[in-house]
Order: structure tokens, then sequence, then C-alpha cells
């Protein structure tokens, strides 16, 4: 039968009948029963895995794929009428139309229909394929009833498959250097081995991750798995089923929104059968790694170093203070693209290796030519000042390559963080710390936990490396290099190659090696190498050398470390840049000449703390620093114009010295107030003055805390309040006083310009008897908090007391010459000053206590006064509520207030 050429006549007569009975009737039960003589019929379509030729009569013998098919035309015959009609075919997606499509539901007359053949349109209603019914061709249906009706198709079957990506050993082409964890789209072309055509799978999402398999370490018996890395296709997609394999490859990587191709690639896979319906897991794409590759030239170069340094060996023994240390060795056990990532190394996008830190393995023997291969690098570390304490990435401050100009400073200071900085204000006594603490408007004073100076201590190792290789000089991209805590000599750092007949010595021995084009490298540490007995020569071939630690390196005599800062001051590359030099722990006696220093003009940090500085040259008014430490020394004296001073200096130290006069180097006038100045622990006062020049002469310091404790000053030193000094916290403890007299702090008329600043004094360990009124609040307004104790007085200075701010005094322990107590009367009115919480009177012989005590002065200091008597009745429910601090004996006598439990 000619398909094409059969009409339907079947609803014509149909329509005219029930208009017919519509008309005749009008009746609703009529409806009813007329509506009960019909059923339902739905087609559903599978694929037919065979058919025999000629069964089909388009032009293609098979349909390309179940998804084309939109809609059918079913034809029938009932009761010799042909009846045809087209409905909608349903999937719930394309994938799921090759499992099979379902047609609408058509409404028939109860009864038999035959199915002649079919139709198969796509959404423009073009034919796509025509097909007979087969076999099975009859249906009935049942009146209010459902009928299912399975058609075959004809079409090309179907399968659908997974990808996987895999790495296939090494090939020698050297374009497509990537990274195959960097893969996050892949393209893939397939041919279909039986008729060699070729299908494009476009844009596969790639997903890859970590996993292992099982393979002995050579180089560890306690390892048995191997790391590799997996890329899996996220999705399975379709294809004509058939036996293909992998002929070409694209592969992207992805930033954002944006996509970029990596490579395009022809290769032979293996081949993978796909089935009918079925799914092919995993078929393989064969991505190839490049023996050329420069990253993994790196990784090999990584292994030579490790093998080199006795790696197997290794031991991570360091701190890890916010560090993520995930193994204690480098473990080679993994696909060679993987051998970047261990512990200590970082890499880039591309997996150069930009970052190297050794510290902290015990790394042992000679750096090999192979570090030349690393030329990306940008961060080296054999070691640091700070390994064994916060770890090779000093705990919350990463190194890494690249930093900002903000992490980079915070990198620089961390030398200085650790252990030169301290709050000076931790000189004063416990109650003035105590006080301040509890003034929001005043930066609080933290407390050094420090336990060591050091990190390491002086001449103490952490590696045994003895040599590095001169290859080093072909990493132009360095940026810091850090060597510390290591047995070389001066001579054995890049000055040779380690093993000239080895192939990287080869490969570089043509090239023109020069430290002088290591451009972009400006931070360099040589901390803590006892057998170093001068510094290198590459320091002064540095052309941007801006930040320099030679810390700790005892090896090296008081000559030859002038004569080594004397050839960097004046060497026209390091002398002019050079910003931060840290020095400390060394043998110096001597300053270079001024000629020389002056020429350091960048110079900010200046750190020589601990050496046996007895003489010092001035750097002049025209080199600026930000921060000066020269604590430890053996200076008698510092020249007027040593050098100036930056607006943003936070602390100068010139403390454990033997300063005889205050140093005319500051300028009370400078609009920049300095934080604090210490000139603790020298002999300031020992000639029986405090300035060596006239008043006239004397600029004053410009600074808020100004530290004088533990000298021999013997006259409160009025010098630094006549100048106008903005200090606002001075500490004279552990001085000679005996007295303050009249206009110390004050002119005969009015007051000196910026003493009103002045709140926090300690005048702890002196042999002070008096205060003279120049402590009153007309000439110190602003004082809040105060320490006489240890002292001589006989009766309580009540001139403090004046001051509407004053909220600590402390007054405990005072003596005569013989060491007898000799403070007596309670300050009677004390409790009604007007701001005072905190008072410690006690280590005295406080007789007989007549004032009642208020709330409002809530620490009371009274322990070790054995003749005390005192009634806290007013204070004792505050006591009770823990509201109140009393400091007493519970054998004194207290009264009014059993919770203290005192011993009657």
């Amino acid at each position: 039968m000619n398909l094409h050429k059969i009409y339907s006549i079947f609803f014509l007569p149909f329509i005219v009948g029930l208009l017919t009975m519509l008309v005749a009737t009008g009746c609703s039960d009529d409806d009813e029963a007329l509506q009960s003589q019909y059923g339902y019929v739905q087609f559903k379509l599978y694929k037919s895995t065979s058919f025999e030729k000629g069964t089909t009569t388009r032009a293609a013998d098979k349909l390309e794929s179940m998804s084309s098919a939109q809609k059918i035309k079913v034809v029938m015959t009932h009761n010799g009428t042909t009846v045809s009609q087209t409905l909608l075919l349903n999937a719930y997606n394309a994938n799921n139309a090759e499992y099979g499509l379902r047609s609408d539901k058509l409404q028939l007359l109860a009864g038999t229909y035959k199915i002649v053949g079919y139709y198969l349109y796509d959404g423009l209603d073009e034919v796509l394929l025509a097909g007979p019914a087969g076999e099975d061709n009859e249906l009935t249906v049942v009146s209010g009833g459902l009928l299912e009706k399975a058609l075959t198709v004809d079409a090309v079957p179907h399968g659908t498959v997974t990808f996987k990506l895999s790495k296939e050993g090494i090939s020698t082409r050297a374009a497509g250097e990537y990274l195959f964890s960097n893969i996050r789209y892949v393209d893939v072309t397939v041919m279909n081995s039986f008729n060699r055509v070729t299908t494009e799978l476009k844009g596969m999402k790639v997903t890859y991750k970590e996993d292992s398999k099982e393979h002995q370490n050579p180089d560890n018996a306690n390892d048995k798995y191997m790391d590799i890395g997996v890329a899996t296709c996220d999705s399975a997609v379709w294809l004509p089923a058939g036996t293909y394999q992998v002929v070409a490859y694209t592969t992207y990587s992805q930033s954002g929104i944006k996509r970029s191709e990596l490579e395009t690639q022809s290769v032979r896979g293996e081949s993978f059968t796909v089935i009918d319906n079925k799914l092919t897991k995993d078929a393989n794409v064969p991505i190839q790694l490049k023996e050329t590759a420069e990253y993994i030239k790196d990784y090999k170069a990584l292994k030579a170093i490790w093998e080199a340094l006795d790696g197997k060996n290794w031991r991570y023994y360091s701190g890890t203070i916010n560090n993520a240390i995930h193994s204690l060795n480098w473990n080679f056990n993994k696909e060679l693209d993987m051998w970047g990532d261990q512990p200590g190394v970082d890499l880039d996008n591309n997996g150069r290796v930009t970052g190297l830190s050794l510290a902290g393995f015990g790394a042992k023997g000679r750096v090999p030519d192979a570090i030349g291969q690393l030329t990306e690098l940008k961060v080296l570390s054999f070691g640091t000042h700070s390994e064994t304490v916060s770890g090779r990435l000093f705990g919350d401050e990463e190194l890494t390559p690249d930093m900002s100009e903000e992490k980079k400073h915070r990198i620089r200071m961390h030398y200085k963080k650790m252990f030169l900085d301290y709050d000076q204000r931790l000189n004063l006594s416990d109650l003035l710390q105590d006080a301040i603490n509890r003034n929001p408007e005043m930066k609080p004073i933290k407390k050094d936990s420090r336990i060591s100076l050091k990190d390491t201590q002086i001449g103490n190792l952490t590696n045994r490396i003895t040599f590095i290789s001169k290859a080093i000089q072909r990493l132009t991209k360095l940026q810091i290099i850090y060597f510390a805590n290591s047995p070389f000599t001066y001579d054995n750092i890049a000055v040779d190659w380690e093993d000239a007949n080895s192939d990287y010595a080869k490969q570089y021995e043509n090239e023109e090696l020069s430290w002088s084009n290591l451009k972009d490298l400006t931070d360099v540490e040589l901390y803590n190498c006892p057998n170093m007995t001068q510094l290198p020569d590459f320091l002064y071939d540095l052309p941007e050398l801006q930040s320099l630690n030679i810390a700790c390196n005892r090896g090296i005599s008081a000559g030859q470390l002038k004569a080594d800062w004397t050839r960097l001051a004046d060497d026209e590359d390091t002398g002019p840049k050079i910003q931060i030099f840290y020095m400390g722990y060394n043998n110096l006696e001597e300053f270079p000449a001024s000629a020389s220093l002056q020429k350091m003009v960048k110079l900010g940090l200046l750190d020589c703390v601990h050496n046996k500085v007895r003489h010092l040259e001035a750097f002049g008014t025209n080199v600026k620093l930000t921060d000066l430490k020269l604590d430890y020394n053996q200076i008698e004296e510092i020249p007027e114009d040593f050098c100036a001073f930056t607006d943003q200096v936070e602390g100068l130290g010139f403390s454990h010295n033997k300063l005889k006069y205050i140093p005319n180097i500051f300028n009370a006038k400078s609009v920049y107030v300095m934080g604090s100045v210490d000139f603790s622990y020298n002999k300031i006062g020992s000639e029986g003055r405090n300035i060596s020049c006239s008043m006239d002469d004397y600029k004053g310091i410009n600074a808020s805390t100004v530290t004088l404790s533990y000298n021999e000053i013997q006259k409160f030193p009025t010098e630094l309040f006549a100048t106008g000094s903005p200090i606002s916290t001075i500490i004279l403890s552990n001085n000679l006083m005996t007295s303050i007299p009249e206009n110390s702090l004050k002119p005969k008329d009015g007051n000196y310009k910026n003493t009103y600043l002045l709140t926090t004094i300690d005048l702890r360990f002196n042999k002070l008897t008096s205060l003279s009124d120049d402590f009153r609040a007309t000439t110190l307004p602003y004082l809040s908090n105060m320490d006489v104790s240890y002292n001589c007085f006989s009766s309580f200075p009540t001139q403090p007391l004046n001051s509407s701010q004053l909220k600590a005094f402390g007054i405990r322990h005072q003596r005569d010459a013989e060491g007898n107590r000799i403070l007596r009367q309670w300050p009677t009115g004390i409790t009604t000053c007007p701001s005072l919480i905190q008072l410690q009177i006690g280590s005295n012989d406080i007789r007989k206590v007549d004032e009642k005590l208020t709330p409002q002065l809530y620490i009371l200091d009274i322990a070790d006064n054995p003749n005390i008597s005192i009634d806290v009745t007013s204070v004792c429910p505050y006591i009770e509520a823990g509201m109140y601090v009393l400091l007493y004996d519970k054998t004194q006598d207290i009264r009014g207030c059993d919770a203290l439990g005192i011993e009657r």
C-alpha cells in the first residue's frame, strides 16, 4: 500500500452523526451514553535493533536520533474505514528520548483497529521516516479505558559514554606546556573504527581530583600508595553504537568567565565500544606530558636537589604556627607532573616553581647545579631567623612571591617585631601599667610573652648545607633569598659549579652568570652562619639591595665587619639603596667613617643591638632614620649630627650603654612626635649634669615616652620640659634623686610649653623625701597616674591629689637610710579625690585610719602595714559583691566585714 495516498474520511460521518444527535435530543443523559462509547490509545516508540532490508521507505535507512522526531502520524483501519491522526511526541529531554518517546493520548471509538503504518516528522513538519507497523499491528480500544501501544522505530542505535583524561608517558614535543590540573573543559574527536567517520564532542566539563593507587615508594618502606591526578568529564554524551577511539582533543583552562585554549593534539587512544542504550564508562583521552615542559624540568630539578641534600633523611622539625604542614618530608611517590606539590614549594598557575623553602628540614650537603633550572623562582630560603618558632613561613605572615608592598614591609619587619620591639612602658610599675590598661583612651600595654631572645640560639645550626652552586645566578627573577643557621663559609656561596661535569653545568657553562642580573632581588638574609668570617662578595654586586639581615654572625671579627659595612656603604649600588640593615648580635666595635655613612641616604632602620660598639660616627642630618636600635653596647657619646629622624618613628633604643649625658640629637620643636626613646641602664647624671651642652643649645626630645630609669640622675631633668619636649610618660625609676625642688617642671612665672601633656610619672626607687608644688594641677592638669613607691617619704605628698584627672597613686615601701618604716599617717581626705580609683599604700607603718572609705576608690592596697587599724563597713557590701579590691593581711586590725576572714 502506498501510504502517501491514504486520506482520512473517518471524522466527517462522526461529526455529522454527533450534531444530529445533539439536535434531536439535547439531553445530558444521552451525552453520557455517547461518551461511554470511546476509549484512549497512547503510542510508545522504541528503537528497533534490526530490520530487514527494504522495510523503510525514506531516503535514509534509519532515523539518526530519536530526539529529532517531534510528531507522529499514525494510519489505521477500522471496519473498512481508514483513520489517520497526527500526535505530538514527548520525552523528558533529548538524552531520555533515546530510551523511548511517548505520544499524546488519542480518543477513539471502542473497537479493534489495525495499524497500517506511521510517519515521523521533525519540528518543521518535514518527514523524517515512514515505517510499517510490524507484525503486532492490531489494537483494541476499550470503552472508557487507556491502551498503551508500542511501535518500533528503525533508528540508529545510540549509547552513552563518559571520558576520563589520563597522562600518557613523556613526549618530546615542546608545544602545549600546561598543568594537567588546569584542564577545565575538553573537546574530544572520536572515530568510528568501522566506517572511519569522526564525531566531535565539544565543551565537556572536566573535574580534577587527586587520588592514590597502590605503588611502593622506593624511598619509604611505609609508603605503599602513589599519589595520582584524576580528571573526568562530568556528563555522559550520546554516540551511535559502534567501536571508537579518540583521535584528537583540545583542552581549555578557565579563569573567571574567560575560557582559554591550552592545546589541540592528535592522538590514538584505546578502543572503546558503545552499545545501544548502555553507558560506557571512562573512555580514555590520552593527554601527553611533555618532557621539555619547563615545569616538568623544574620538578626533576627539585628531586635532584632533594637527593643531593640527603632528602631521604629529612624530617620537618620546625614550628607550625599557622602553617599547614602536611608532611615531614618530600614525597616523590606520585605522578611526575605532581612532583612539584611538596611542603615548602610554591607553584604558579603554569606549574613553575616560584617559591622554595628548605628551612626546617635539616638539609645536609651541597646544593647542586640543578638549582639553576628554577628560573621562575622568586623566593628562596635555606633557613630563616624564625624557623624553629614560627616555621618556614613566619607564622601568620606567609612568605610568598610577588607580595604587595604592604605585606613585603610586614615581612621585613618580622625580625624587628619578634626580637627587637618592646613597649618601653613595660618598665613602669604594675600599678601604672594596670592604670593605663584600665583607661580606654590610652594604648594598652601588652605583656611580653617571649621566653628567649632568639629563635635559634647563636651558633646553633638547623641544617648542614656547606656549599651552594653558582647556578643560582641564573635565577634572575629572585626577589628574596635567605641563608640562615648554616655552616657554609663566605667563599662557598655561589662561587663555583657544584660539579662541573654535571649535565646542568654543561648546559649553563657558556652563559654569562652575574649577580648584577638579579635586578628584582631586594631582600637578603645571612643569619647565624658561625663559620662565615666575612660577608660574601655577591652582596656588593646586587643592583637593588634594599633589606639586609646579617645578625648573629659572630665569626666575623670587629675589624672585618667594619670593613664590610664600609664596602657596602661606599659601593655605588648598595650604599644609596639599602633601607633596612639588621646587624645585631655581632662583634662590631666601630662604625665606618662618616664619609661612608653619609652615602646611605635611604637607610631607615638600623639595628646594632648586642655588639661592642664604643665609638659612633655620624650619618649626618641627610640620613633620616625611622628606627634605631643601639641597645646593649658600650657607647659613651652620640654625636649631635648623628642622624635625623622621619615622622614615622615608633621607638628608639639606647639602653644598656655607657652614656653620661642625654644625647642632643632630637628636636622638641619638631611637629612630629616619636613614640618612645629608651635611655635606661646608662650612666646619665654620673658627671653631675644631665646634658653636656648649655640649656640654650639643648634641643629637647620630641617623644611621647622617655625612659631614663637605672641611671645616676641626681637632679630632675628639667632640661626636657624647659625645651618644650612633648612628653606624656616619663620613667625615672632607679636613680639617685633626693628631692624635686620648685621650678623643676615650671619656670618661676607661668608654665613651660608642653609640660601639661605629662600624664604618667614613675619615680620609684629613688631617695625622694618630698615633692614640690610643681606637681599640682596648675602645672600638671592631666596627671592621671603616679608612683613614688620605694622612696623616703615620711609624710604623704598631697600635691598630685590636686589633679582632677588622677586615677592611680602609689606610695608603697617608704624607708629611711637605716631601713625603718617612716610613713605612718593616712592621707586624710584622699577618698574625696574626684577621679582616684586606685591607691597603693602598703608596706608602710600606717596607724589609725579615721576616714570613711567610699566605693569610688575601689582598689586599695594596705597590705604589710602591721599597725594599721581601719573600718571597712562602708564598702563591705561592695567587697562581698566582688566590686571592691582590698589587698590586706588577715592578721591586720580590719573591722566591719566578716567576708574578709580576719583572724581575731
